[in-house]
């Protein structure tokens, strides 16, 4: 049994039938959702399962992005890790001739380490 074209609801027979986006269409009615354009397999773009011309393509726009806890602590982990960063405590601490290691867990880690390493020998 011959489906049935998407767009019209009439009979697809095998000469007029293109398979596209999950459905059958006719050759005339596969065509642009905006302009009625008749489109073919190479300049079709499928958007929620509907047939678009290039310039008919829905674009995608994206929203704002609230300012959550995860989001802040990203934003601040990425700031911390930039090179514009790094580059402002450099020039602050030029003239100081050293600075001064924090207490990071792996400084205290490696710390612990010698330690154990100093007991041993």
């Amino acid at each position: 049994m011959n489906p049935q074209c998407a767009r019209c609801g009439k009979i697809v027979y095998p000469t007029e039938k293109v398979s596209c986006l999950d459905k059958n269409w006719h050759k005339g009615c596969f065509h642009c959702e905006v302009c009625k354009m008749t489109l073919n397999m190479k300049n079709y773009k499928g958007y929620d399962k509907k047939p678009y011309c290039n310039a008919h393509y829905p674009k995608t726009s994206f929203t704002t992005v609230a300012d959550t806890p995860e989001n802040l602590r990203l934003r601040q982990q990425s700031e911390l890790q930039s090179q514009v960063k790094y580059k402002k405590d450099f020039e602050e601490s030029k003239g100081r001739g050293f600075s001064i290691v924090s207490d990071t867990p792996e400084m205290q880690r490696l710390r612990r380490t010698q330690e154990q390493i100093s007991i041993v020998c």
